[in-house]
């Protein structure tokens, strides 16, 4: 008999429902720190934005309307340092999981190429590689992959700071994985949606440096493309 679709692993949570059965058993219930969903109520001043847009009557852009690109690119400038984003570069998705999962297949990346993706990370980057049918790598510096894979690297996703550990990539490493990119003639593929939940050095709210931006006027000249998911 034919089998079809792809061949999935289990959704990670999925895999934890016996461990959060066996927690629920201890006095008191499980502190579950799996998905971060938000439990604090939504502000109002999101709701009221949201009631004021509801009657909007017709399909809406691919491309987003020009007020909401707009925005997104006057963020950059004031909460990232990043001036000079064109609107017309701006892309608004559902959320940045969505686009994850399919760049991989939105670049025609074939069969044979490489996805580089974080060693410890969300497991979307490897669905979004097996959508398109290519190899997913795990390494957090390109030096460890032997020549052979590094030439078939064609997509470098880098997520700072990261999910789920934290950490944050400075600006002389971005310059290596940019330079590294530019050889290789690889997209850079920075997932920068916890970019202003920075701890310790990185949290600006409390007098520490903003995390940096993968923003590639801040490298030495040079072809790069690059991409930048903001938010899930």
């Amino acid at each position: 008999m034919n089998s079809f679709g792809l061949s999935l692993p289990d959704y990670p949570w999925e895999a934890m429902a016996p461990y959060l059965a066996k927690a629920s058993e201890h006095p008191g219930g499980a502190v579950n720190l799996s998905i971060g969903t938000p439990v604090d109520p939504t502000p109002a001043v999101i709701q009221d934005a949201l009631r004021a847009a509801a009657d909007s009557p017709g399909y809406p852009t691919v491309h987003g309307t020009v007020r909401l690109r707009e925005a997104i690119a006057a963020w950059f400038e004031r909460r990232r340092g990043v001036p000079g984003l064109d609107p017309k570069n701006v892309m608004p998705t559902v959320g940045s999981k969505e686009l994850v999962a399919w760049l991989p297949l939105l670049l025609g990346l074939k069969p044979g190429d490489v996805v580089v993706r974080p060693k410890v990370a969300y497991p979307t980057y490897d669905i979004g590689a097996t959508f398109a049918g290519v190899t997913s790598v795990a390494t957090d510096h390109l030096d460890e992959l032997d020549d052979a894979t590094r030439a078939r690297v064609r997509l470098i996703w880098v997520n700072s700071p990261g999910n789920p550990t934290g950490s944050v990539r400075d600006v002389e490493s971005l310059k290596a994985i940019v330079a590294h990119a530019r050889e290789l003639g690889a997209v850079v593929a920075s997932d920068e949606c916890y970019a202003e939940l920075g701890w310790g050095a990185w949290d600006a709210q409390r007098g520490g440096e903003p995390c940096p931006a993968s923003w590639i006027r801040a490298f030495p000249a040079g072809p790069t493309r690059a991409f930048w998911p903001c938010t899930r």
